[in-house]
């Protein structure tokens, strides 16, 4: 067979085992996800999380804010190092009257820098971009989520709830078949983390049913029991960057994951997205920026 049609069939192959894996754990819940085996992250990992990247990032984070951007600062607007926006970080994505549809981080800082600054808008995920955002999120650093989720931000959170459960790409799943029914197991090296804390809860009481023995000392070092919320902690510094990036990536990563076109930046279906599991977030501590493989 011609080998380029062969690598065709094979991707097909495998793209067929995903999805019926997948259907299959749809069916069969938290039991089957457990059943397949829990990751443990690598020695190195576990090494240099005691001795994270992410150290001297905040430091960047607050010159960026303080820095001179044509006689004006952030710090001009919002006191030095941000002194008038603590607490502000756990409200976003929040509802923008002016663009009737909700804002991100990102974009609020963007009006910020052209309508009150003179600036042009930064790029998404430049690194000043990344930078302000950690600067403004990290103020509420051990604060709890509080995102609206009433008035006009109810039809934003059903709208994201929708795409989360929608299957998608050549894989044909959705979000919810690698973070909740796959939560705490690995598909291929990716760990899958928890939207809330609801699934790690799920297959932590399937832990706990287990006899004291060898399979639940290993079930919980795999981290079973450990709740994972997906939008506390970003923007995160992850190895596979090199460097801090927002869920907005994270969420390009995914479609691109699953063989599915990702959006641009900003599309309405990210913020969906984002308003969704920022709803389901709510309560837990913000924690930026965050660490992961």
């Amino acid at each position: 067979m011609n080998p380029r049609r062969l690598g065709v069939v094979s991707g097909l192959i495998g793209a067929l085992a995903f999805a019926g894996s997948a259907l299959a754990m749809d069916i069969q819940g938290y039991d089957s996800a457990i059943d397949q085996g829990l990751h443990k992250y690598s020695p190195k990992f576990v090494e240099m999380a005691e001795f994270p990247p992410t150290e001297g990032v905040l430091d960047e984070a607050m010159a960026a804010f303080n820095k001179d951007r044509g006689g004006k600062s952030c710090a001009s607007c919002h006191g030095e190092n941000g002194a008038r926006l603590v607490g502000v970080g756990t409200q976003y994505p929040k509802w923008d009257p002016k663009a009737g549809k909700p804002a991100l981080l990102q974009t609020q800082i963007n009006s910020c820098l052209t309508d009150h600054m003179g600036q042009k808008e930064l790029k998404w995920e430049s690194g000043d971009q990344i930078l302000l955002m950690l600067a403004v999120k990290s103020l509420s650093n051990g604060m709890p989520l509080a995102v609206r989720t009433d008035g006009p931000m109810a039809a934003w959170v059903k709208k994201g709830e929708a795409f989360y459960n929608e299957r998608q790409g050549h894989f044909d799943v959705a979000c919810k078949h690698c973070h909740n029914v796959a939560a705490g197991t690995n598909i291929r090296a990716e760990f899958m983390s928890a939207p809330d804390n609801t699934g790690m809860g799920e297959l932590a009481k399937l832990v706990a049913e287990l006899p004291e023995g060898p399979e639940r000392e290993r079930r919980n070092a795999a981290g079973a029991t450990i709740g994972s919320g997906s939008i506390d902690h970003w923007p995160t510094y992850r190895l596979k960057w090199g460097k801090p990036a927002s869920m907005q990536r994270r969420l390009r990563t995914c479609n691109k994951n699953v063989r599915a076109q990702p959006k641009a930046y900003g599309d309405d279906y990210y913020i969906a997205l984002e308003v969704y599991l920022a709803s389901i977030s709510n309560g837990l501590p913000v924690n930026v920026p965050g660490f992961r493989p």
